[in-house]
């Protein structure tokens, strides 16, 4: 039986209480919840898990999350309320600790082992799909999903950006001609009129490139010049992000505005650049680096660390971090107000996921706390900038908050399929302007506090309290065997036999009667388990 949950404390938003009525008086087997990001859907969810757990109507909760560094941060956010969830849940293990109410899982996952899942997802339980775009990656995902909680009780999908289906169906959604209908929406606009989130400003940068084209063509052009093929257009692109002539100038802009931020009272604010690829990542914090004097911190999804970098730089003073597709969706650094769109991803559901990273607002602010992202002035990333300028426009002039995001579709990356002599030679940047909804045409110009969801006071994590306990009794099992000459998995045998179950399904009380037998035998020099 898994822990009692404790009473609700936490504060809510208006739009998340509305949410939760609405799921509580149809309570049905499947909903789609659409809230753009920053909205707080996790919350949201962790309203719902735990009035679910209070009311008994469920027994467990798997949260589906479609990167592994996300799993921690659920489990955190969610153990706020005493909705104590395993982060480090193996498909090995098969079951979870009898002292947790579930587990965060990725989606990967479930599509390794669907049958692991199909067992713990039972007419008891509640699943949770975050950011649910990501199952119509491959047919494979979806056909997994189903498959693995086709018996639960409940299927919550959450997603930062609305979508329209590519034609690989997604499980548990609804669709009219093409299109997911949610059950519940919850837009930018209306996130802005009721101040939970700040409005972006996008400066935009021209110049002008010069490459050899993938057929060996030399050209040389500007933004404003329109070229003969889309092929050409992202060359122009890819030429600007990979050229100091422009990039030196983008970041030394970007820093300038982060710097200005600052000192006007936001002290730890700080930028994000998202870049093309690995190699490209650590050329834009070289950039960073040569031209302002700020050491970035660099994640990339093969660094066994980014998980722990992105931690460490969110609760730190760093000015700057650099990634591609690690903090996309779904990471949550509140004080990140600068951000430099360095990638050659042009679709609409990639750069809303990626501005949606700058708009958590936070309480301690004064201020309008307006953020800024730098956007080359590409002719495919004009307009998506200039829809997100125009629904802050509508909330400033109307304060109407009825209007919903544009659909988009999903990202998808731009590989060169086919030998090519494209090579990028030089190019130079030049300020654009600024699309903007500060006060007086000023961007920078502060208007009044707006009014953000307090900070809930800790409590305890359950899952990093075990994961440190099984680190403890990993350690001890390490002395043992070496002090015994008895093998590790004979130890844990022994201590399996003892006290019931492995080890990654004990509960906390279990791990710590094997750490004190541990002990006992290390203290009394005697082994007496099996050899």
């Amino acid at each position: 039986m898994s822990s009692p949950i404790p009473r609700w404390t936490l504060p809510l938003r208006a739009w998340q209480r509305a949410a939760c009525a609405a799921w509580w008086r149809a309570k049905p087997r499947d909903a789609l919840v659409v809230a753009c990001p920053g909205a707080g859907k996790t919350r949201f969810a962790t309203r719902l898990a735990h009035a679910l757990l209070e009311e008994r109507r469920i027994e467990r909760i798997l949260v589906v999350v479609p990167k592994d560094h996300l799993k921690s941060q659920v489990a955190r956010a969610m153990s706020l309320a005493g909705v104590q969830l395993d982060p480090a849940f193996e498909n090995a293990a098969g079951r979870i600790a009898a002292d947790l109410h579930g587990a965060v899982v990725s989606y990967q996952q479930v599509a390794f082992a669907p049958g692991v899942f199909a067992r713990l997802a039972d007419e008891h339980t509640l699943i949770v799909l975050d950011e649910i775009h990501h199952a119509g990656d491959g047919a494979t995902w979806g056909t997994a999903l189903k498959r693995a909680f086709a018996r639960a009780a409940h299927r919550l999908a959450l997603s930062g950006t609305p979508f329209r289906s590519d034609g690989t169906a997604i499980p548990f959604v609804h669709y009219e001609l093409g299109a997911c209908i949610p059950d519940f929406s919850y837009g930018y606009p209306q996130a802005l009129a009721d101040e939970v989130c700040r409005p972006l400003a996008f400066p935009l940068l021209g110049g002008e490139a010069e490459w050899v084209s993938a057929d060996g063509t030399l050209i040389h052009s500007d933004f404003d010049t329109a070229l003969q093929t889309r092929r050409q257009e992202s060359e122009r692109l890819r030429t600007a992000l990979t050229q100091d002539g422009w990039m030196g100038h983008v970041v030394t802009r970007a820093h300038e505005c982060l710097r200005e931020i600052r000192a006007q009272g936001h002290a730890d604010a700080a930028g994000l650049a998202v870049a093309m690829n690995q190699e490209h990542a650590h050329y834009v914090a070289g950039a960073i680096e040569r031209y302002t004097g700020a050491r970035p911190v660099v994640v990339v999804s093969e660094d066994a660390e980014a998980a722990a970098k992105i931690r460490r730089f969110a609760q730190s003073r760093q000015p700057w971090i650099v990634a591609v597709h690690m903090i996309s969706e779904g990471v949550d650094i509140p004080r990140l107000r600068v951000g430099v769109y360095a990638t050659n991803v042009t679709t609409p559901m990639y750069f809303r996921q990626f501005c949606g990273r700058f708009v958590r607002t936070q309480s301690a602010l004064r201020g309008e706390q307006l953020a800024y992202v730098f956007v080359p002035d590409d002719p495919h990333l004009r307009p998506l900038a200039g829809a997100i300028h125009a629904e802050v426009q509508h909330y400033l002039r109307r304060r109407d908050p009825r209007a919903g995001l544009a659909q988009a579709l999903p990202p998808r990356e731009h590989a060169e399929r086919e030998p090519s002599l494209f090579s990028g030679i030089a190019a130079v940047a030049v300020d654009r302007g600024v699309l903007h909804g500060g006060a007086a045409g000023d961007p920078l110009f502060a208007l009044d506090e707006p009014a953000a969801q307090t900070a809930p006071a800790a409590r305890p994590f359950k899952a990093e309290q075990k994961a440190d306990l099984r680190k403890t009794v990993n350690s001890l099992v390490s002395l043992a065997s070496a002090r015994f000459h008895v093998d590790h998995r004979k130890i844990h045998a022994t201590l399996n036999q003892r006290f019931g179950g492995s080890l990654p399904a004990a509960s906390e009380r279990a791990l710590e009667r094997r750490r004190v037998e541990l002990l006992r035998w290390l203290t009394r020099n005697r082994y007496d388990g099996i050899v």
